[in-house]
């Protein structure tokens, strides 16, 4: 497994990472507690050391399962989790329900950091992330109190995940966050330009989600795909669903023969952006996993391949 430096912050990290939303059980189907920890530790003999969670997926049980699986690791493992939803507002997309109050206040902030460091059974948190950008009421009050937290050694970094083009450039040019999450794949390439040229020129480390489109690009996905009632895919458009597959389509044909499989062309895509330290995608299962690591340390895609994508 290669490691990329983790930005500015002197942190190695596997260029390969692991999302853990989908252990959460309520949002991507079902997945027993040994099941999960048995893969996170698969997972870690395969080479994947860093780790993306959040307090709110699966009410904590993601952040739970990971303290099972890697207390007695210390720093061999490097976790980022996120703040800022209820605790137990995850599930509410499958289930229909209302978008859950983000709450990124200062009192909020210190109290949703003592339970990730309970649960995760750390003494101190990696990467601590704003799980979307503070209003900008509080906006201040809010990274003042990721600061707090760092001088008194609860976190060693912070960081900001989701928001569009204009959060990302403001918490860049105006906050002390080593990290950007965002959304960058074949499929939706929004934030390549400005933001993560601008998060290398500062020397923000950038960790990618959903570098599968949620499974569009796992080349799994047809017309007669059928989702759980956990599984937060059922809401898609139907239309959209279609129309993204008719893409999905034309991108196996571009990068047919250049890549193991269609997931490996979707790794291989984005690691080829200088940006990115590191691609979160989430696994399921063993051999979900044997893919997505197989991928580092293979030939790249070829530049013209690169441009196609980059095009499509």
């Amino acid at each position: 497994m290669r490691q990329r430096k983790f930005g500015k912050s002197g942190l190695t990290v596997s260029e390969i990472g692991m999302g853990t939303w989908e252990l959460g059980g309520r949002e991507w189907g079902d997945i027993g507690e040994k099941e999960a920890v048995d893969l996170l530790r698969y997972a870690f003999e395969k080479g994947v050391t860093y780790y993306d969670t959040a307090d709110q997926y699966g009410g904590g049980r993601a952040e739970r399962l990971l303290g099972e699986a890697f207390s007695v690791l210390g720093s061999r493992v490097i976790i980022a989790t996120k703040l800022g939803y209820e605790l137990d507002s995850d599930g509410w997309i499958s289930q229909g329900g209302k978008v859950p109050e983000f709450n990124a206040s200062r009192d909020y902030i210190r109290k949703a950091v003592e339970g990730s460091l309970t649960r995760m059974k750390r003494e101190v948190i990696d990467i601590y992330q704003f799980h979307a950008p503070p209003p900008a009421e509080i906006w201040d009050e809010a990274f003042g109190a990721m600061e707090e937290l760092k001088s008194e050694g609860k976190i060693r970094f912070y960081g900001l995940c989701l928001g569009n083009e204009t959060y990302a450039l403001k918490a860049i040019e105006e906050t002390g966050i080593t990290s950007l999450m965002l959304t960058y794949n074949i499929l939706n390439q929004d934030m390549a330009k400005p933001v993560m040229e601008t998060a290398a020129e500062k020397g923000i480390a950038v960790v990618v989600r959903q570098p599968l489109s949620s499974g569009l690009l796992s080349g799994k996905l047809n017309a007669d795909t059928v989702f759980a009632e956990n599984d937060y895919r059922k809401t898609w458009s139907r239309e959209k669903f279609l129309a993204d597959l008719e893409r999905v389509e034309q991108i196996k044909s571009v990068v047919k023969g250049k890549a193991k499989s269609l997931p490996q062309a979707a790794l291989k895509f984005i690691l080829a952006n200088p940006a990115v330290c590191s691609v979160t995608p989430g696994m399921m299962t063993p051999a979900q996993i044997d893919d997505g690591v197989a991928t580092s340390g293979t030939s790249p895609l070829p530049s013209a391949i690169l441009k196609k994508l980059r095009d499509n």
